[in-house]
């Protein structure tokens, strides 16, 4: 399937990605379109969204926050990000809220740093989960587009706002 008429399907089916000449030429548009596709519960819709936004080596990582302080550290490509999800999309239906978003870019790359609000509810019972993250999404303009190079995401835990991450000085790391 053509990645034009993917971006059409998606437009069709899920009422709110535009297609790929207009939504995925703005920094914006792209994000816009990468909530949305991870919030598209049908596993072929989402890898076809997926390679339609990101890069053919892009890559998706998470460092994922446990209460205790403790962490796990997921690493892989996109393609690999979306057969290890499934079991979380057959368990759950999420929906994402970008609650602010930072830029910097340069020519044809960019940084955009959001923090996030997903919402999840659980499919059997369902009850509703909140979570916020810190994202990073890393951007390359080719072919009179931008594309996805890599997402790099970690948790809020309680205690540590995660607000507090896009503040200049908590950017800046010097060990002790």
């Amino acid at each position: 399937m053509n990645k034009h008429l993917v971006a059409i399907l998606l437009f069709c089916c899920l009422g709110r990605l535009h297609a790929q000449d207009t939504a995925l030429q703005s920094i914006g548009g792209l994000l816009d379109s990468y909530f949305l596709a991870a919030e598209t519960m049908d596993s072929t819709m989402r890898f076809e969204a997926f390679q339609l936004l990101f890069t053919e080596s892009g890559t998706i990582n998470s460092v994922v926050m446990n209460s205790d302080g403790s962490n796990r550290v997921k690493q892989g490509n996109w393609k690999s990000y979306i057969e290890k999800s499934g079991s979380y999309y057959n368990r759950f239906t999420p929906h994402f809220v970008e609650d602010s978003r930072e830029m910097e870019f340069y020519l044809e790359i960019a940084s955009v740093h959001c923090i996030v609000s997903q919402y999840s509810a659980q499919k059997t019972s369902g009850k509703k989960f909140k979570e916020r993250y810190w994202m990073q999404f890393d951007l390359v303009y080719l072919a009179n587009r931008w594309y996805i190079d890599n997402v790099l995401w970690v948790n809020e835990i309680q205690g540590i706002p995660i607000e507090n991450a896009l503040l200049t000085d908590t950017l800046l790391y010097s060990p002790d």
